[in-house]
């Protein structure tokens, strides 16, 4: 009888320690939904609406006719096309700039320290200022860049016009972008070469193992799990990226680098069809949901593996 008391006693106190535990996350869970879920919702409802700034305040329901249009045109795959090109682009340069940087700081060089700090500097300015001063550098008349590529013997020209040049101009953005984004991938490779044993590279040295495959076959695996999460983050910030192309070609020319951050505020902000609008950002969202699921299936493997 005493046990069985005692039993039920545990339990009442068990339902109790969830109860409150629940109540202890309601309010982060309140916030949440109001400044994330809500949004989000209504988002998804006007998708399937015309709201346009004649109706902000009567969506009127359409079905599909926004992402119809949409993949009618054929825009929705130019700027999903725009927006994989660019992000590929600014990864795959950031990672290998970044871990080349890494192992040279990871070395026991002069001045290391003060050179770390140096090179943190860029991911310090806002992304406004990074904009400003990229477009100043590849200005046609002024820009200290075509001046530069004159004098060296690159361009027979001191008037570039790099924004006006559909592969330039993505060039250009893709240059800022790492330009900011290179000391953060810098940061997390160096603390990842840091966590390498170095009982393993010094085996593969009295192996007869080259420079290169010891980077190949020791370094980058014991590294895995670290690049993944910096190139999956680097992923997910340009997805998101709008500042910096924003204020550098605004998507030009002719939507040459309008990615679908870039075309979701246009339709919404400059042609006020916030339905279109919040399609295309529904569509994005699915893109990355769907690049999160595959994400976490090759992160899970690969830490069984490890």
């Amino acid at each position: 009888m005493n046990s069985k008391t005692s039993h039920t006693k545990k339990r009442t106190f068990a339902i109790s320690d969830n109860i409150f535990s629940i109540l202890l996350i309601l309010p982060t869970l309140i916030v949440l939904g109001i400044v994330i879920a809500l949004p989000m919702l209504k988002g998804i409802y006007v998708s399937f609406a015309d709201y346009k700034i004649g109706n902000l305040n009567d969506p009127v329901w359409n079905n599909f006719e926004n992402y119809i249009s949409l993949f009618r045109d054929g825009k929705i795959l130019l700027y999903f096309t725009n927006t994989i090109v660019f992000v590929a682009l600014v990864v795959s340069v950031q990672f290998v700039a970044g871990l080349a940087v890494a192992m040279l700081l990871n070395t026991r060089i002069r001045w290391r320290g003060g050179i770390r700090a140096l090179l943190l500097i860029p991911w310090t300015i806002p992304s406004v200022v990074v904009a400003i001063l990229w477009r100043w550098l590849v200005h046609e008349q002024y820009g200290s860049l075509n001046y530069l590529l004159y004098k060296i013997g690159i361009t027979d020209t001191i008037n570039v016009s790099w924004l006006l040049n559909p592969n330039l101009a993505l060039a250009v953005i893709v240059l800022a972008v790492v330009w900011k984004q290179l000391p953060y991938m810098m940061v997390m490779l160096l603390a990842g070469l840091h966590s390498v044993d170095q009982s393993l590279i010094e085996a593969s040295k009295i192996d007869g193992a080259s420079w290169y495959n010891t980077l190949l076959s020791v370094t980058i695996p014991a590294m895995r799990p670290v690049i993944m999460t910096s190139i999956w983050i680097a992923v997910m910030a340009n997805f998101q990226m709008y500042t910096i192309i924003s204020n550098i070609t605004g998507g030009g020319p002719n939507d040459a680098t309008a990615t679908l951050s870039i075309a979701a505020y246009k339709t919404a902000f400059r042609s006020f069809d916030f339905g279109t609008g919040a399609a295309i950002g529904v569509i994005w969202l699915l893109i990355l949901a769907f690049a999160t699921l595959i994400n976490n299936k090759i992160s899970e493997k690969y830490n069984n593996d490890y």
